[in-house]
C-alpha cells in the first residue's frame, strides 16, 4: 500500500483541481484516479484525471466524481484486493479505515507483485513443495539440503500411500498369474485415470481461487465432472479398446480394458472435483493436497476398477 496518493475536494472547480494536481508530491504513486473527500476527511468519490482534463474549467468535481466504487480495509486479505482490482479493471483501489477515511492506495503494480507470490505458492503446493519463504525467494536462494528437507516429507507421505497399489496388485496376484497380459494395460489405465483427475482438480482448484465456484455448488460441479469424466472415458475407452485389439488381445480382454478406462475415468473426475471442495470445507488449501492426492488415490483405486472389471469379462 501506498501511503501517498492524490486527494482533492467535491466542490473545487476542474481549474481548481488540475492547478492543484501541479503543485502535489512528485512521489505521488498515480494521479490515474483522484479521490475526492470532505471536509472531515471522508472518502466521499474519486474521479479518472482524463474526465477531469475533457471537463469544462469550471465544472465542480463533485459533478463529475463517481460516488460509487470499490475500496478495501487495512486488513482485507491482499488476494481479496487483487481480485477487486481485477474485477472492476481499476489501476488503484483505496483503502480506508472504519470511518471510511482514505489510508493509502494499493496500485495495479502491487497486485501483480501479490498475484505473482500467489501463482509461486500454488504451483509449490500442487508439487509437493512447501511454499516457504527462502523458496518463495527464488530457486538459487535455497540451499540444496534445506531444498531436500522441503520434499522428503511429501514424498515420504506419497512413498506411504502408494504402497496401496502394491497392496492391490498382491491382492490381485491371482488373476494377473491366470492372465498375464492384464498387466500390459496397467499403465496405461492408472496414467489415464491419474491425467483425468488432474485436470480436473487444476479447473476446480483454479475456480475456487477466483471465486467462480464456492462450497454451495458442489453439487453441480461433481455433477458437471462426473459427466465430463463419463464422455472422455467413453471416447479414450473407445480407443483402448481398438489398441488392445491391435496388440492382439482378444475380445474379452479388449472389453476389459475399455471399460475400465471408462469408469476410472468417471471416477477419476468425481474424485478430483470432490477433494479441492472437501479441502476447502475444512480450511485446508487446497493446493496444498488436491494434486498429489489425487494422483496417488486413483492409481490404487484405478487398479482395484480394473481387476474387478476383468473378473466380470475374463471370469477369473
Amino acid at each position: 500500500m501506498s501511503e501517498k496518493f492524490a486527494k482533492i475536494r467535491p466542490e473545487w472547480t476542474v481549474a481548481e483541481t488540475l492547478e492543484h494536481l501541479k503543485k502535489i508530491d512528485p512521489e505521488v504513486e498515480t494521479i490515474q484516479t483522484i479521490y475526492a473527500v470532505d471536509a472531515e476527511g471522508h472518502l466521499v468519490g474519486a474521479v479518472s484525471l482524463r474526465k477531469l482534463f475533457l471537463a469544462p474549467p469550471e465544472k465542480r468535481v463533485a459533478d463529475l466524481m463517481d460516488r460509487r466504487f470499490a475500496s478495501v480495509r487495512a486488513d482485507t486479505p491482499q488476494e481479496e484486493v487483487a481480485n477487486l482490482v481485477s474485477k472492476y479493471d481499476v489501476f488503484a483501489i483505496p483503502v480506508v479505515d472504519d470511518e471510511n477515511r482514505p489510508l493509502g492506495i494499493v496500485t495495479v503494480d502491487d497486485v501483480i507483485d501479490v498475484l505473482n507470490e500467489e501463482v509461486t505458492e500454488d504451483v509449490l503446493h500442487m508439487g509437493g513443495v512447501g511454499a516457504k519463504e527462502e523458496v518463495m525467494q527464488g530457486y538459487f536462494a535455497t540451499s540444496p539440503i534445506r531444498n531436500v528437507r522441503l520434499r522428503f516429507n511429501w514424498l515420504l507421505l506419497l512413498f506411504a500411500t502408494e504402497t496401496l497399489t502394491g497392496t492391490v496388485l498382491r491382492h490381485f496376484q491371482d488373476e494377473l498369474a491366470k492372465v498375464v497380459a492384464l498387466s500390459f494395460f496397467i499403465p496405461l489405465l492408472i496414467g489415464t485415470g491419474g491425467n483425468s483427475g488432474s485436470q480436473t482438480v487444476t479447473t476446480i482448484v483454479r475456480g475456487l481461487a477466483v471465486g467462480e465456484i464456492r462450497l454451495r455448488d458442489f453439487g453441480r460441479v461433481f455433477a458437471r465432472e462426473a459427466g465430463s469424466g463419463l464422455v472422455l472415458g467413453l471416447l479414450l475407452g473407445v480407443v483402448g479398446f481398438g489398441r488392445a485389439l491391435l496388440w492382439g488381445s482378444h475380445t474379452a480382454l479388449a472389453m476389459t480394458v475399455g471399460v475400465s478406462i471408462l469408469v476410472i475415468c468417471t471416477w477419476a473426475n468425481a474424485v478430483g472435483a470432490t477433494i479441492p471442495m472437501l479441502a476447502t470445507l475444512f480450511r485446508i488449501d487446497p493446493t496444498v493436497m488436491s494434486a498429489p492426492l489425487i494422483a496417488t488415490l486413483v492409481d490404487a483405486t484405478g487398479l482395484f476398477i480394473y481387476f474387478a472389471i476383468a473378473r466380470v469379462f475374463l471370469g477369473l
